[in-house]
């Protein structure tokens, strides 16, 4: 994509398509051209932020599959790129999903719903299997929302079903496998269903020390807690331990 100035800033695909515009520019920032990027006008930032805009349209226009894999690349991409273990730093931003809006979870729940409108269930598990193991240190609510809202009992237990089949073999190095289960957890929890939430737990076994288990166990009482006083806040209530 290339950006002039007259008196505002356009923006001009310069490759065949919008799929083939943003590997360029996936490839062009792995080479680091906007690594200094705050000092350079933010043209990165700006360029990604219009894919966005661009791709927002092309959504309310009903293009499901090229959204679809067009928000893949780019939202993989984005969190890779603002993520806790993103080493190349390819942009000099502390967060770059905050500064690319602040509402990044509604690009999430796009995507989401072109998955569901346009994936079998074996594609589904595909590509939410890969979205859950590429999340870092980030959540979202929509992902979960869309698929809860949009998939009946039978078919959220063969998503799962398929999502596990994918974390078979799991090592304490495996972390985009234990990414994956702990995708499954938060379904779990969105949906209040403790025993689903331990059951995934065991999984994570032999991998963590007593300790850490144990932990990871307690965690669903400890949200639950958190969940319910901060409802009780809203409506100005208390909660006792």
């Amino acid at each position: 994509m290339k950006i002039t100035k007259n008196i505002k800033y356009n923006y001009k695909i310069t490759e065949e398509n919008l799929e083939k515009d943003i590997d360029k520019f996936i490839f062009e920032s792995k080479k680091e051209w906007y690594k200094m990027d705050r000092h350079n006008n933010s043209e990165g930032l700006r360029i990604i932020r219009q894919y966005f805009r661009i791709l927002e349209d092309k959504f309310k226009n009903n293009n499901l599959e090229e959204c679809k894999v067009c928000y893949e690349k780019l939202i993989l991409f984005c969190i890779d790129a603002s993520g806790a273990n993103n080493s190349n730093n390819l942009f000099d931003y502390e967060d770059l999903l905050a500064k690319i809006t602040k509402e990044f979870d509604d690009y999430i729940e796009n995507y989401f719903i072109c998955l569901i409108k346009t994936c079998n269930i074996e594609e589904l598990a595909e590509k939410v299997s890969k979205y859950a193991s590429n999340l870092d240190i980030y959540g979202f609510d929509s992902d979960k929302e869309i698929l809860l809202e949009n998939l009946d009992e039978l078919e959220l237990k063969n998503l799962e079903a398929r999502m596990l089949i994918k974390t078979e073999g799991m090592t304490k190095k495996d972390q985009d496998k234990q990414d994956i289960i702990y995708f499954l957890m938060s379904i779990a929890e969105a949906q209040e269903d403790k025993e689903k939430y331990l059951k995934l737990c065991e999984r994570f076994k032999e991998i963590l020390s007593n300790k850490e288990f144990e932990n990871l166990k307690n965690e669903y009482e400890e949200n639950e807690y958190i969940y319910k006083k901060l409802d009780l806040i809203k409506i100005g209530g208390n909660i006792v331990k």
